[in-house]
C-alpha cells in the first residue's frame, strides 16, 4: 500500500508539474504575443514605406529636388532650430529630477536625451524602449527610485502640453479656414479627443487616481496574475504616488517644465514657418501653428511605425493640401524636417555607440576566445590605444583617396557628359577639317561652310549642318565652357530643338540661347545677359532638349568674332538610315579623303582620350595622394615607435625577433591604410552625390581608379611605415628599457 506521505508527495509533485506547465504556457503565450506585435509593426513599416514610394511617385522627383534646391544652406538653420527643441526638452527633463539627486550636467542630460530619442525614432518599440534607454543612461548618476518617476513626470507633462497644442491648433483651423465638411468633422473629433484627454488628466490628478495599480488589482480579481505585474504592484503604486506628489512638493519645477515644453513647441512652429518661407511661400505664423499641431496628431497616432516613415510625409502633404498648398510643398516640408530628425538621431546613435560599444566589445570578446585573441594582438591594441591619432591617420589617407577617385571621376565625367550631349543630337557622323587636333574647341574655323551643301548631296545623307565650337572662360572664375555657333533653322530641324521660353535669334545685336540645365544652374531668365568674348550677350531664349554646347550663338556672329567668315569647325551629318552610317562614312572618305570622319557614338570616349594634359594632371594627383599617404603613416608610426620605446624593449627582452617587431608596425600601418581607403571611397560617394544634386556636373566613379587608390594607400602606408619599423627593430633592448 502507498502511505499517506507518499500520496501527499505525489499530489505535490503533480501540482508543481501543473504550475510549471502553466508557467511555460504563459511564457510561450507572452513570447507569441510579442512576436505578433513585432510582425504587426513590421507590416506597418512596410506599408509606410510603400506609402512613401507612392507619394514620391505621385509628386515626382523633379519638384522635390527643385524645392530642396531653394532651401540650400538654409537647411543648417533648420538643423539649429531642431537642435534648440532638444535643448528645451533636455532642460525640462533635468528639472524633473530633484536637485539633490541631479548628479549630472547639461551635456550629459543632452546626450541622454539624444540617445533615448534615437531609439524611440528607429525601433518598433518606440517611446517604451527609448525611455528605458534614458533610464539606463542616467542610472549611474541618478538612482532608479528617483530617475524613473522623474522621466514619467517629464513625459506626462510633455504629452499634456501636446494635448493643449493640438486642441488649440484644431480650434484655430476651424475658426480661420473655410473647410470641407469632412475636414471640419475630423477636426472636431480631434479637438474633442484632446479636450476629453485633458479633462481626464485633470480629474485623475485631483482625485489621485492610481490607474496602473487599479488595473493590476482588477486583473487579479479576474484570476489573471502575471508575475511581472503582481511582484511590482507596490513599486507601481509608489511610482504613481511620486508622480502625483510632484506638483505639491515641486511647483517651481512643474511650471518650469511646462514653460520649456511650450518653448519646444514654439521652436517647431518657427521651423515650419521658416521652411515655408525658404520655399518661397508667403505663409503666416497662424498657418505654421496649424500645420505643426496637426502633424503632432500624425506623430501621436502613428508613433508605432518606426520613423513614422511614409505616414508623416503623406499626412503632412494632406494637411498642406487642405490649407491650399501644392502637394510637393507638403512632402518637401516633411522631408526637410525628417532630415533634421535623422541628423540628430545619427548623433544620438553615435553617443549610444560611444557609451555601449566598448562594454559590448568586452562582453563579446569574453565570450569568444578566438576574438579575444585577435583583439589582444599588438596590432589592434596599438590602434585602439591612441584612437585620436588613428582617426587622423585614417582621414589623412582618406583625403588622398578622395583626391584620386573624385578628381579623376570629375574630369572623366565632365568630358564624357559633353561627349554624350554631342552624341545625342540626331546626327550619326561629324566631319572635321584635316589637321584638326583634339576636341578642346580651341581650333580655328578651317572647314568651308559650303562643305555642308556638298555633303548633303551624297546618297544616304538626310541633312548636313555646319556648326562652330569654341571654348571660353567660365563666368564662375574657374574652368571653361563650350559655346556653339549654329544656323538656327537647320540645326533645329536636325536636333528637334524647340524654344521653351523667349524666342530664337532675332538678328538684333549680340544674342544667345541657353538650355534648361544652364538656366537652372544659374537661375537665369530671358532678358539676362552673360559675358562672352569680354562683352555682354543677351539671352533671348531657353531651349530644350539639351545637346551639344549649352550656350548657342548665331553661326555668323561666331564667325565674325573669331575671324572665320564662311568657315566652321565641323559639319553634323544625319543619315537617312542610321543603320547605314558605315556606308555613308565610306562615301564621305571617298569624296573628301583629307577630312576627318568621326562617328558621334564614339565621342564620349574620344573626349576622354583627346586631352593629353589630363593624363599628366592625373599622374600629378596620384603622386600627391601617394605623398600624403606616405607622410601621414610615416609621422604616425614614427611617433608610435617613439612612445613605445620601453614596450619594444620589453618585447625584445622576452625574445621577440627584429622581424616580428617590424612586422607588427607594418601590420598596423596596412590596417590603417585599408581603413583610410574605405573612408575615402565613402567620402567620394558623398561628395559625388552632393555635386550631382546641386550642379550639372557629372562625376563618374570608376572601379579601376578605386583599385588604384587602394594600391596607392597600401603602398604609401607600407613605405611610410618602413623606416619606423626598422628603427623599432634595431633598438637596443637595454637602452629601450631605460627610456623615459
Amino acid at each position: 500500500m502507498i502511505s499517506s506521505e507518499e500520496h501527499l508527495a505525489d499530489e505535490a509533485a503533480e501540482a508543481n508539474e501543473a504550475d510549471a506547465v502553466s508557467d511555460v504556457d504563459k511564457s510561450s503565450g507572452s513570447k507569441g504575443a510579442r512576436r505578433t506585435i513585432l510582425w504587426l509593426q513590421a507590416i506597418a513599416f512596410i506599408l509606410g514605406l510603400a506609402l512613401l514610394v507612392y507619394v514620391v511617385n505621385r509628386v515626382g522627383l523633379q519638384p522635390i529636388f527643385d524645392a530642396l534646391a531653394r532651401i540650400g544652406t538654409g537647411f543648417f538653420i533648420i538643423l539649429a532650430i531642431s537642435g534648440l527643441r532638444h535643448v528645451f526638452r533636455t532642460m525640462a527633463m533635468s528639472f524633473s529630477i530633484a536637485p539633490e539627486h541631479r548628479d549630472f550636467g547639461f551635456r550629459h542630460a543632452f546626450a541622454v536625451r539624444l540617445g533615448g530619442e534615437a531609439i524611440s525614432f528607429l525601433t518598433f518599440t518606440g517611446p517604451l524602449l527609448g525611455e528605458a534607454t534614458k533610464v539606463a543612461m542616467l542610472r549611474r548618476r541618478v538612482p532608479l527610485a528617483h530617475g524613473v518617476p522623474a522621466l514619467v513626470v517629464d513625459n506626462l507633462l510633455y504629452n499634456l502640453s501636446v494635448g493643449v497644442f493640438i486642441l488649440s491648433g484644431a480650434c484655430v483651423m476651424l475658426l480661420s479656414y473655410d473647410l470641407p465638411p469632412l475636414v471640419s468633422y475630423t477636426l472636431l473629433v480631434i479637438a474633442a479627443s484632446a479636450f476629453l484627454g485633458l479633462l481626464a488628466a485633470m480629474f485623475a490628478a485631483s482625485r489621485r487616481v492610481m490607474l496602473l495599480t487599479w488595473m493590476i488589482d482588477r486583473l487579479g480579481r479576474f484570476g489573471f496574475h502575471p508575475k511581472a505585474l503582481v511582484s511590482r504592484r507596490d513599486q507601481v503604486y509608489d511610482l504613481e504616488s511620486n508622480v502625483y506628489d510632484f506638483y505639491t512638493h515641486r511647483r517651481g519645477a512643474f511650471f518650469a517644465m511646462i514653460a520649456m515644453n511650450f518653448l519646444a513647441h514654439a521652436g517647431s512652429v518657427l521651423e515650419v514657418y521658416l521652411t515655408l518661407r525658404m520655399l518661397g511661400l508667403k505663409s503666416g505664423v497662424q498657418a505654421a501653428y496649424v500645420i505643426e499641431s496637426l502633424t503632432k496628431v500624425i506623430n501621436f497616432v502613428f508613433g508605432f511605425v518606426p520613423g513614422t516613415i511614409g505616414v508623416y510625409e503623406g499626412g503632412t502633404e494632406v494637411v498642406l493640401q487642405t490649407l491650399g498648398y501644392v502637394a510637393s510643398t507638403g512632402f518637401v516640408l516633411a522631408l526637410v524636417r525628417k532630415a533634421g530628425i535623422v541628423f540628430w538621431t545619427a548623433i544620438g546613435l553615435v553617443i549610444l555607440a560611444w557609451r555601449t560599444v566598448p562594454h559590448g566589445a568586452r562582453h563579446l570578446t569574453d565570450r569568444s576566445p578566438r576574438l579575444r585573441k585577435i583583439m589582444d594582438s599588438l596590432v589592434f591594441s596599438n590602434i585602439m590605444h591612441r584612437p585620436a591619432r588613428t582617426l587622423v591617420s585614417v582621414m589623412g589617407i582618406a583625403v588622398g583617396v578622395l583626391l584620386i577617385v573624385f578628381t579623376v571621376g570629375l574630369a572623366h565625367g565632365v568630358l564624357r557628359e559633353r561627349g554624350r550631349r554631342e552624341a545625342s543630337i540626331n546626327a550619326e557622323i561629324m566631319v572635321r577639317a584635316s589637321g584638326t587636333m583634339g576636341f578642346t574647341g580651341s581650333q580655328p574655323f578651317t572647314l568651308p561652310v559650303s562643305r555642308a551643301e556638298e555633303i548633303a548631296r551624297l546618297e544616304g545623307v538626310r541633312a548636313a549642318v555646319p556648326i562652330g565650337q569654341n571654348v571660353v572662360s567660365s563666368d564662375k572664375g574657374f574652368g571653361s565652357r563650350l559655346v556653339e555657333g549654329i544656323p538656327f533653322e537647320q540645326y533645329a530641324a536636325l536636333t528637334n530643338l524647340t524654344i521653351k521660353e523667349g524666342t530664337a535669334f532675332t538678328g538684333k545685336g549680340d544674342e544667345a540661347i541657353v538650355d534648361t540645365v544652364w538656366q537652372k544652374d544659374r537661375n537665369a531668365k530671358v532678358g539676362d545677359t552673360l559675358v562672352l568674348y569680354e562683352r555682354p550677350f543677351r539671352i533671348v531664349g531657353i531651349y530644350e532638349p539639351p545637346g551639344g554646347g549649352r550656350i548657342k550663338l548665331p553661326l555668323a556672329k561666331m564667325q565674325e568674332q573669331l575671324g572665320g567668315e564662311g568657315h566652321c569647325s565641323s559639319v553634323l551629318v544625319a543619315c537617312t538610315d542610321p543603320q547605314q552610317m558605315e556606308m555613308v562614312a565610306a562615301r564621305l572618305r571617298e569624296k573628301f579623303p583629307d577630312d576627318q570622319i568621326i562617328f558621334t557614338r564614339d565621342l564620349p570616349e574620344l573626349y576622354v582620350s583627346s586631352v593629353p594634359a589630363l593624363n599628366i594632371f592625373i599622374n600629378v594627383v596620384v603622386a600627391i595622394a601617394s605623398t600624403i599617404s606616405l607622410l601621414v603613416i610615416l609621422l604616425a608610426m614614427y611617433t608610435t615607435v617613439t612612445e613605445r620605446t620601453k614596450q619594444i624593449g620589453i618585447l625584445k627582452s622576452l625574445g621577440m625577433s627584429k622581424a616580428s617587431i617590424a612586422w607588427v608596425i607594418e601590420q598596423e600601418a596596412l590596417l590603417v591604410s585599408v581603413l583610410g581607403v574605405g573612408v575615402g571611397v565613402l567620402l567620394t560617394l558623398a561628395v559625388r552625390f552632393a555635386i550631382m544634386r546641386t550642379t550639372s556636373l557629372s562625376v563618374e566613379i570608376e572601379l579601376r581608379w578605386i583599385l588604384v587608390a587602394l594600391g596607392v594607400g597600401l603602398l604609401g602606408g607600407t613605405i611610410g611605415a618602413l623606416y619606423p619599423a626598422l628603427r623599432a627593430a634595431r633598438q637596443d633592448a637595454v637602452e629601450a628599457l631605460s627610456y623615459e
